[in-house]
């Protein structure tokens, strides 16, 4: 599960404010996005200036970019305007349409959940892109994998729903991602009677340590060629570049918890 979230190209809110407005009460794109943006004027991470844009594609759709300066307003807040357009100069945008910022609006999915990719080509409601000539400064992924979940989680303190209803179908089983910061990688997955994470050999191994944590059901794995029986109540330790697989032949559904830290995560 190694490219379970975007990494400029390769993937891998929530608690929904209610704004006033006829633009947010008719789900416009640009209403929603503004509603996103007076969240994020208030959350901590907006301290850090920044520029993005949005492209919404298909009917209702449209071009904006956000600009956070990380000054404070006077009252508390930092200045985060949204503008029409994609950015006047080259940098990151998110892509998705209408139907899927909607979602993401209602909380019914969360933005590192639509993101997430097993590869590059795989499909996505929503993916990251860049801007030709794009030239992110060093460091430029650490700064923004976690500004990625502050902008699209609203409310305070942020939380991020779980279960069935809210996931997707990544590395072969059901996953909602929680949060991403350098060294540092979490999601739950559900393992469905049937569906097998990481069947592929090409995706059983990662770069850093992994730990699962089984929390209800029991799944069947294969860990460095071994075949056991990993049942709730333990956490299992992967290390670097150990090959592992899940999957579930029961009628239970088995749901667990996956850390991933380290250098490369």
């Amino acid at each position: 599960m190694q490219k379970l979230l975007i990494v400029l190209g390769c993937a891998f809110a929530l608690v929904p404010c209610r704004a006033t407005g006829d633009e947010r009460r008719a789900g416009s794109a640009e209403g929603i996005l503004q509603a996103y943006v007076a969240d994020f004027r208030h959350d901590p991470a907006a301290r850090d200036s920044i520029t993005f844009g949005v492209r919404v594609t298909g009917q209702g759709g449209g071009d904006w970019h956000v600009v956070g300066t990380g000054k404070n307003e006077g009252s508390g807040d930092v200045e985060v305007v949204l503008k029409p357009g994609l950015p006047p100069h080259p940098a990151p945008y998110f892509e998705l349409d209408l139907a899927t910022l909607r979602r993401l609006d209602r909380g019914e999915l969360n933005a590192l959940t639509a993101l997430g990719q097993a590869r590059g080509a795989d499909p996505a409601p929503m993916v990251f892109q860049v801007m030709p000539g794009f030239q992110p400064e060093a460091g430029f992924l650490d700064l923004f994998r976690p500004f990625m979940f502050h902008f699209w989680t609203r409310g305070w303190p942020e939380r991020v729903p779980f279960g069935g209803q809210l996931s997707r179908v990544v590395h072969g089983a059901n996953v909602v991602a929680f949060y991403y910061q350098k060294g540092f990688r979490s999601a739950w997955y559900q393992i469905e009677k049937g569906q097998h994470i990481n069947k592929d050999p090409l995706d059983q191994t990662n770069p850093y340590p992994s730990m699962f944590i089984m929390l209800r059901g029991q799944a069947e794995a294969r860990i460095g060629g071994k075949r056991l029986t990993f049942p709730a109540g333990q956490m299992m330790f992967v290390p670097a570049g150990m090959a592992h697989e899940f999957w579930n032949p029961s009628d239970e559904p088995a749901e667990m918890i996956i850390l991933m830290f380290g250098e490369g995560a």
